[in-house]
């Protein structure tokens, strides 16, 4: 529904006040000056003009109280005051003035009455039509009263007193139908400079609106090109550091077939138990080569959702000691020693076997490399409806920092050409893509020089995997 506008324009109550003691003041500076001026030239025959003279004199009193009033807190008093003293004022000067003074009193009564409601007085409504209505019958009837009351006016013409009493209000009336006019004509300039100024107040907040959106576009902008530079990087570092760790077994394996080879020309007779140790070493690099490979394929089939889990129930017992067994070479390969300790009867636990060991041989075969002369922990507990695996080393720890990267695909905390430890940064990001899988969490707890701490959690019996259930 449209919202109704108001009848006339109104001022703020600061404006209103100070136009009002203006007004006033004015009016009782003057009506003071002309009462005096009266007074002092007034003979003692004239008793009229001295009345007059004093009539002059009581608007200027009241006016200076209306003055007075609308410095105080009592605006509805000042408002009636000034009207009292306009509508006394009329019929005062128009019975006790001279006769040519009768038009002048009316325009008086024009300025303090027809100009002062919605400009000094606030009104409501038709309460205008009101003020006109009320002015002019005090005018008529102050005539009136002057030719009944004063004898010098009996010999006033008919015509005399027609123009007397209608000229008067009827410019009363024709004022306050411009001045209505007017003040509809401000309302309409009011009304246009309000929808303008809401117009620009919509404009400003679709222009705010379209700032933001274009700021949070430009931010995602910047996110995904840091994402996909960062994810650049990571990926040349990564192509770098698998080639290097490609082309080492696969030099071994050449460097030690084409011994074997040489060896077999020069000397044909040489047994086989000759070239053995050379036969191992190309084993364990082909063992090598065969597991960066199989690193870089798992990672590929679990980022295709084509990893699968294969459920079994075994006992966790002969599960923990089969992997001691197979991780035991590398844990003494740099004189480590290897502690696994299983709280209690552990029992039964059904899930994917091989994906289960696949995650502990990753974290054992990190605490062996990075643990020189050490200690390598295996310990197993059984909390409620879930399983616990720990895996601790005394080894060279992690920058508590860079913990937030070891899990990130083709990452690696030292990936510069000298560092010490080999690897392609595969090794952790499967491991927690492999427990994601299989319903289990994985935390790490390191710092530099204390050695390094792995937690996997695993519920007892399967659950949705996390990729799948998302």
């Amino acid at each position: 529904m449209a919202r109704r506008s108001p009848a006339s324009a109104s001022l703020g109550d600061a404006r209103i006040r100070q136009i009002r003691f203006a007004i006033m003041a004015f009016v009782g500076l003057t009506t003071t000056l002309v009462g005096a001026a009266i007074l002092s030239t007034a003979g003692p025959e004239q008793d009229w003009d001295r009345l007059c003279g004093v009539v002059y004199v009581v608007i200027a009193a009241f006016c200076f109280l209306t003055c007075s009033l609308t410095r105080t807190r009592l605006t509805r008093t000042s408002e009636l005051m000034m009207l009292g003293t306009a509508y006394g004022g009329t019929a005062g000067v128009v019975i006790t003035s001279k006769p040519d003074t009768a038009l002048l009193a009316g325009v008086a009564a024009l300025t303090l009455v027809v100009f002062l409601p919605g400009i000094a007085i606030r009104t409501r409504g038709r309460s205008g039509i009101v003020h006109i209505v009320t002015i002019s019958f005090v005018y008529i009837a102050s005539v009136v009263a002057r030719l009944l009351m004063r004898e010098d006016e009996t010999g006033t013409q008919f015509g005399d007193i027609a123009i007397k009493l209608l000229v008067p209000p009827t410019a009363f009336w024709l004022q306050w139908l411009m001045a209505r006019a007017l003040n509809q004509r401000i309302m309409e300039a009011l009304e246009e400079s309000e929808r303008s100024r809401s117009a620009l107040a919509v404009s400003n907040q679709l222009l705010e609106l379209t700032n933001r959106s274009l700021e949070a576009a430009r931010i995602d902008a910047e996110r995904a090109r840091d994402g996909a530079e960062s994810a650049n990087r990571a990926k040349s570092a990564f192509l770098a550091n698998m080639s290097h760790e490609l082309r080492t077994p696969l030099n071994s394996v050449i460097g030690y077939t084409e011994m074997i080879i040489e060896e077999a020309r020069e000397d044909r007779q040489r047994p086989i138990s000759g070239v053995l140790p050379d036969l191992r070493n190309i084993v364990l690099s082909a063992k090598h080569l065969l597991g960066l490979i199989g690193g870089v394929l798992d990672l590929s089939k679990i980022e295709a959702g084509r990893m699968e889990l294969v459920h079994e129930q075994f006992a966790l017992d002969e599960f923990v000691n089969e992997v001691e067994q197979t991780i035991l070479p590398a844990v003494r390969r740099r004189n480590n020693q290897l502690h696994v300790k299983c709280d209690g009867d552990i029992g039964w636990i059904v899930t994917d076997r091989g994906k289960l060991k696949q995650v502990l041989l990753n974290l054992l075969g990190n605490a062996a490399k990075f643990t020189s002369e050490g200690q390598i922990f295996l310990r197993v507990r059984r909390e409620a409806a879930r399983l616990v695996f720990e895996v601790r080393d005394t080894g060279i720890g992690i920058d508590p920092s860079k913990l937030n990267l070891i899990f990130e695909k083709f990452t690696q905390i030292d990936a510069t050409s000298t560092r010490r430890y080999e690897g392609a940064g595969l090794g952790l990001a499967i491991t927690r893509e492999l427990c994601a899988m299989m319903g289990a969490t994985i935390d790490v707890a390191s710092a530099i020089g204390n050695g390094t701490t792995f937690t996997v959690v695993l519920p007892l019996t399967p659950t949705l995997p996390e990729r799948a259930a998302a």
